[in-house]
């Protein structure tokens, strides 16, 4: 494993602080997205939601639409979601870049 300093990300990510809700099967909570990348996202729950690594989740705001993805971390109050990738998840996240940045 290595540490987070030594860790190259696939995709650049850009620092955010899109509002939405993040849903699971053990809760669901508000939130802010903090970083987006095109494969993924950090979000800061309000709420703990218990959301476990591997877990699927749900992703609404109003900037990005609905998403899912899978916890790949949590740290605290953040989680780390892969997002899974489809031609529609490719499309939300440019608008986003295109329309909202």
């Amino acid at each position: 494993m290595t540490h987070e300093g030594n860790v190259q990300r696939v995709s650049s990510r850009t620092r955010t602080s899109i509002t939405g809700n993040v849903s699971c099967k053990t809760g669901s909570s508000n939130g802010i997205v903090r970083d987006l990348s095109e494969e993924g996202i950090c979000f800061q729950l309000l709420f703990d939601i218990g959301a476990q690594t591997g877990q699927e989740v749900t992703i609404r705001s109003e900037e990005l639409g609905f998403l899912t993805g899978i916890v790949r971390w949590t740290r605290g109050d953040r989680i780390g979601i892969k997002l899974k990738l489809s031609s529609n998840t490719a499309a939300q996240i440019a608008s986003y870049f295109k329309f909202f940045r």
